[in-house]
């Protein structure tokens, strides 16, 4: 029974199947480890080993070749030199070490160079140059490749949702799922809109609901709750990188990015139409602006360029601009076209059409997005970065200038704290010198010391909070360029220092551009608008998919982030097109959008298994049914603090903790040692108010963010890993988090004073399921209860004041949260 935690260990072999697959296969190669080989393994290959290790190599050493997959895996004299999944194993990881053989031989590579090699071996060593029809093209008509179904004009297909899926279902003689029940149904619309489940009452009151537009009605409430952007904003920070630190490695705080964060929530629960929310982020500080607030909301929105992980203390800084720059072109490239234009940094795109010089155009436009700015501390090594200041609203002023007051009063009392310390300290040193030596000398020698160490606690507590936490006006990092913008020129093997021809700013050729960039201007406004033109579909195609994703757990083109050649074709064509041209007619309104979907009878379909639609469809292509999916890491912890009445009513604002100094001299700096300690109801808050770390996922060990597959803020992340680990349920049944939010609950439901214990059983499992008990499910719940209350108090039990049959109830809420039921999205 489902309040066994023995049940919950695993979720089953077809559960696994359904969530894990390979991580790359050489059949049909990841678009992000195909990227990840084109940025970092071919141009070191290209560069470093290829004059002696390629086809076109007077004589090839040892008898490898390095410049084909089939090559590189046959290896050469000395046997294989890679082990796909085991670096350790592999001599091109020891050769590059320079543990054996050395390679290359004039100097060993940098250590960030050989940690990619480490990291491509281990996910598969991808690679592929091998068996491509494009490898060999040197150039491409650009009207041909216009005609890819992906840069095609809207075909103008007319139809319902449902008519474009029954249309497919028929043709394979299959019939859809019937329609979901109103408890099922109900959870699946506040786990999508929300990413929280309905309250019990909220449930009661919709299954008594018999009106015809019951439905409907709660499907427009719950897009006017604010929680629906707070859900749909978290969807739109995987996209953009979105973190509150700056470096890859070190904890430097990003205090202006809450600002983003919240742009976003409030733009998805206003409702901003999609192509302004584009513009915006890519040119809203050339924006015209009626007040401060649209002005300061403008410059704001420019973060979606200027954030990513950058690595500050590269010492090569001409290439570690480029490196940001690169970034900036892949997130603009996968974000809005499903494109991996990065690929073309070095050459040529190998599948899609994209050239070098498409690349180093964009770059070009967005090379003129200043990021760094000088050099932090004394070292000349850490690279600082702008501060664009934004205008302050007079709330914001209001609030500074109180917080300002209460730092200068704090800051004085710790000033005297310290003055009075070192007086004693100069009265008893005086009295020391000027009395004689005995055991009343020895007391003042530890008294002195005593208030020493407790002078140098006071010394540091007011260098951090002078230095630290004086209120500022807000600056943001932010898109901010020069009076007189430049080109960029192509980087030979993408190297910033070995500079080849002048690129002109512009966009990929294969899109159609509005209108010229004028020599004055970045081009970031022409490209923002040429993206949102109706000439360019493809970033509405690529959005709607991403919508469509999120609702049902898969893309109309599942590689959602790759729209490319080697992408798939959407499963239902018509269907993408009818969705897209819809979208820019109603004003890329995106609630309106997803309002369309919800409302149709295919997201309305029940979820349980069809024999004979599974032999024919098992990964449900063809959408007979609604997927069963896991809960994502931020609704299960959101859920776990709600059902226990833990969740704070935060929304919004700066959530990272005050900054701590290091006062060594190389490093005269913020950071902040653990993004984790901050405010209360920060902590309690939703999930998409904790702040997060770009060096490392450092949330707590006891949080499900790290459990449950949160994104690294260094990816673009349009479709999540679901990863499914016996860890997982081990974390669960465990955790004291969890164990916390269940005894939570239990006190929840006693204080509600239902009648009966069947109640409190009935109430949990409407709270955590959304459905009443079922008659077999009470009688097993009050089982459980009753053995529970008889056997002994163990562990942390033994400490509780607690009623016997108030820690039985715990335990079974604890059970019941921590089962499969619970966790699945459907």
């Amino acid at each position: 029974m489902c309040i066994r935690k023995t049940e919950v260990l695993v979720f089953g072999a077809a559960f696994l199947q359904a969530f894990v697959a390979p991580l790359f296969g050489d059949e049909a190669l990841d678009h992000h480890a195909v990227a990840f080989f084109e940025k970092s393994i071919r141009p070191v290959l290209i560069e470093h080993c290829y004059e002696c290790h390629s086809n076109s190599a007077k004589e090839i050493g040892g008898g490898l070749r390095l410049d084909s997959r089939t090559s590189i895996r046959l290896g050469g004299d000395s046997g294989q030199v890679i082990v796909a999944g085991n670096p350790n194993e592999s001599l091109l990881v020891a050769a590059l070490r320079h543990e054996d053989l050395q390679m290359p031989p004039d100097g060993k590579l940098p250590a960030h160079v050989i940690a990619d090699f480490i990291r491509w071996i281990e996910i598969g060593a991808p690679d592929p140059r091998d068996g491509d029809r494009h490898s060999e093209k040197s150039g491409f008509d650009i009207e041909a490749a216009r005609d890819f179904w992906a840069f095609r004009p809207l075909s103008g297909a007319k139809g319902s949702i449902d008519h474009f899926v029954a249309g497919k279902l028929t043709g394979m003689s299959l019939k859809a799922n019937p329609l979901a029940d109103k408890y099922t149904l109900l959870r699946r619309l506040f786990f999508d809109l929300t990413g929280l489940p309905p309250e019990p009452e909220e449930v009661n009151a919709f299954v008594r609901d018999e009106s015809s537009d019951a439905y409907e009605r709660m499907v427009d409430r719950l897009l006017a709750s604010p929680r629906f952007g707070e859900r749909w904003g978290r969807h739109w920070l995987d996209l953009c990188q979105y973190a509150d630190s700056l470096d890859a490695e070190r904890i430097f705080p990003n205090r202006g990015a809450w600002r983003y964060r919240d742009y976003v929530i409030r733009a998805m629960n206003q409702d901003k139409p999609f192509d302004q929310f584009v513009v915006e982020q890519i040119a809203g500080d050339l924006l015209p602006h009626r007040n401060d607030a649209e002005r300061a909301e403008h410059i704001v929105a420019t973060q979606f360029i200027a954030m990513g992980p950058m690595n500050l203390v590269n010492q090569f800084k001409t290439q570690l601009r480029m490196d940001i720059v690169d970034n900036q072109v892949e997130k603009v490239g996968r974000v809005f076209l499903g494109l991996s234009v990065g690929c073309a940094r070095c050459h040529d795109h190998k599948f899609d059409p994209l050239k070098q010089e498409d690349y180093y155009a964009l770059a070009g436009i967005l090379q003129n997005v200043q990021v760094l700015n000088g050099f932090r501390g004394v070292s000349g090594v850490f690279s600082d970065w702008m501060r664009q200041p934004i205008p302050e609203l007079p709330e914001e002023r209001i609030d500074r200038e109180q917080r300002t007051l209460l730092h200068q009063q704090r800051a004085e009392q710790l000033e005297s704290e310290l003055a009075a310390k070192k007086t004693e300290i100069a009265q008893l040193e005086t009295e020391k010198e000027t009395g004689a030596p005995g055991k009343d000398s020895l007391q003042k020698d530890e008294k002195i010391e005593k208030l020493k160490d407790e002078a140098s606690k006071l010394e540091k507590g007011l260098r951090d909070h002078v230095k630290a936490n004086k209120p500022q006006s807000p600056t943001v990092l932010a898109a901010f360029e020069p009076v007189r913008p430049t080109n960029a020129r192509i980087n030979i093997r993408g190297n910033a220092l070995n500079l080849g021809e002048e690129v002109p700013r512009g966009i990929p050729r294969v899109l159609k551009a509005v209108r010229e960039i004028p020599e004055t201007a970045s081009g970031r406004m022409e490209l923002a608008e040429s993206l949102v033109h109706r000439e360019n579909p493809i970033v509405s195609r690529v959005f709607v998919n991403r919508v469509w994703h999120h609702l049902f757990g898969t893309g109309i083109v599942r590689t959602v982030d790759n729209f490319g050649t080697r992408g798939e074709e959407p499963s239902h064509p018509e269907l993408l097109e009818a969705l897209a041209q819809r979208f820019i007619t109603n004003g890329w309104q995106v609630k309106t959008l997803i309002r369309g979907i919800v409302l149709s009878r295919t997201y309305r379909l029940s979820s349980s298994h069809d024999p004979l639609a599974w032999s024919v469809d098992p990964g449900n292509r063809l959408l007979w049914r609604h997927s069963p999916r896991r809960l994502d890491a931020e609704s299960i912890r959101d859920s776990l603090l709600k059902i226990s009445g833990s969740l704070s009513s935060l929304a919004g604002g700066p959530t990272l903790p005050p900054a701590e100094w290091n006062t060594e001299e190389v490093a005269q700096f913020d950071q902040i040692s653990s993004p984790k300690s901050g405010r209360f109801d920060v902590l309690q808050g939703r999930s998409i108010f904790l702040p997060v770390s770009r060096a490392a996922l450092r949330f707590d060990a006891g949080d499900p963010l790290r459990q449950f597959d949160f994104p690294s803020p260094n990816d673009i992340a349009g479709a999540r890993q679901s990863s499914t680990v016996p860890t997982q349920s081990l974390y669960l049944m465990n955790s004291p988090f969890v164990s916390t939010r269940a005894k939570k609950f239990a006190d929840r439901l006693l204080a509600r004073k239902l009648a009966s214990e069947g109640e409190q059983v009935n109430s949990i499992y409407l709270s955590a399921y959304g459905r009443p008990v079922r008659p077999a499910e009470i009688r097993e719940g009050l089982e459980f209860l009753n053995l529970a209350s008889a056997v002994p108090a163990s562990g942390d039990d033994k400490n509780t004041t607690e009623e016997p049959r108030q820690t039985a109830l715990a335990r079974l809420c604890h059970a019941v949260l921590i089962s499969t039921e619970f966790l699945m999205h459907d």
